[in-house]
């Protein structure tokens, strides 16, 4: 599993070096509805059963079936391989805050679903389903824009842009140890470009955990991942860095790194790889 966010950082650049970017903004914002529309375009969805689907009418039959596992995949809350990602797909419904049992419902129908099938093919019912136990048991979905994890191809171009601007290449990034890390500017500006273009960090507001979550935090208990997280933050804002960049490397990489599983052993592709 990818870990922290220089780790995941490292990572990408192992796998795909010198990787050309010109991303200006990278914060991806998006509303259920216009992931809808957008799938239902690739889909060839009729406007007839798009308008059913968009009043709430939803037919379990293949092609609703797809079209919303085509939705979750567009939002990160559905992956055919590791399945639902309940804290994406919550982020799309407003809870009743007189509802105290939403998340007991939505979690007891999560847990009648089968397991999640060998062949992804099969997935359009299960993705299905998991929608719907929240469509129905957890709250109201939201018609306002919402903050959607970068996929690996977008971290890469995040990766690229910032070691540009920054004058960083993968030969120096990767012949740095940690106290040589720790010393150097560029690399602290790097980390800081990073949280900048994928909105988990701004000078005025430090670390935004809630998207340092939904970014990095898939397959950790949220509770666990954030009181670690700001356990670490607490410590390292004790200090005065005097610096901008100084202060974000030490607010993401080293607590980042912390609460994430340690990447200990990176395999370099031989040059000649693709």
């Amino acid at each position: 599993m990818v870990c922290g966010v220089v780790g995941t950082v490292t990572i990408l650049l192992l796998v795909s070096s010198k990787l050309d970017c010109s991303a200006k903004s990278n914060v991806i914002l998006r509303s259920f509805d216009e992931m809808v529309l957008e799938c239902a375009e690739l889909m060839s969805i009729t406007p007839l059963k798009l308008t059913a689907l968009r009043s709430g009418v939803l037919v379990k039959d293949t092609e609703t079936k797809c079209l919303l596992r085509c939705v979750g995949v567009s939002g990160r809350f559905w992956n055919d391989y590791t399945g639902l990602r309940k804290d994406i797909l919550a982020r799309y419904f407003l809870a009743d805050a007189a509802d105290a049992q939403n998340v007991n419902r939505t979690q007891i129908c999560l847990n009648d679903l089968p397991a999640l099938p060998q062949d992804s093919l099969r997935c359009c019912n299960l993705a299905l389903e998991s929608f719907l136990c929240f469509f129905y048991n957890y709250g109201n979905l939201r018609q306002d824009r919402i903050f959607v994890p970068l996929d690996q191809l977008q971290l890469q171009h995040v990766m690229a842009s910032c070691m540009d601007v920054h004058q960083i290449t993968t030969e120096h990034l990767m012949s740095q140890g940690e106290e040589e890390m720790d010393a150097n500017d560029n690399v602290h500006c790097l980390v800081r470009c990073i949280g900048i273009k994928t909105g988990t960090y701004s000078d005025r507001d430090g670390v935004n955990m809630d998207l340092v979550y939904a970014q990095y935090g898939e397959g950790y208990c949220e509770a666990d991942f954030k009181t670690k997280a700001y356990e670490c933050i607490r410590q390292q804002s004790v200090r005065n860095y005097g610096d901008p960049c100084k202060r974000a490397y030490h607010l993401l990489y080293k607590c980042f790194e912390n609460v994430r599983n340690v990447i200990t052993e990176y395999e370099i592709r031989d040059s000649g790889e693709v």
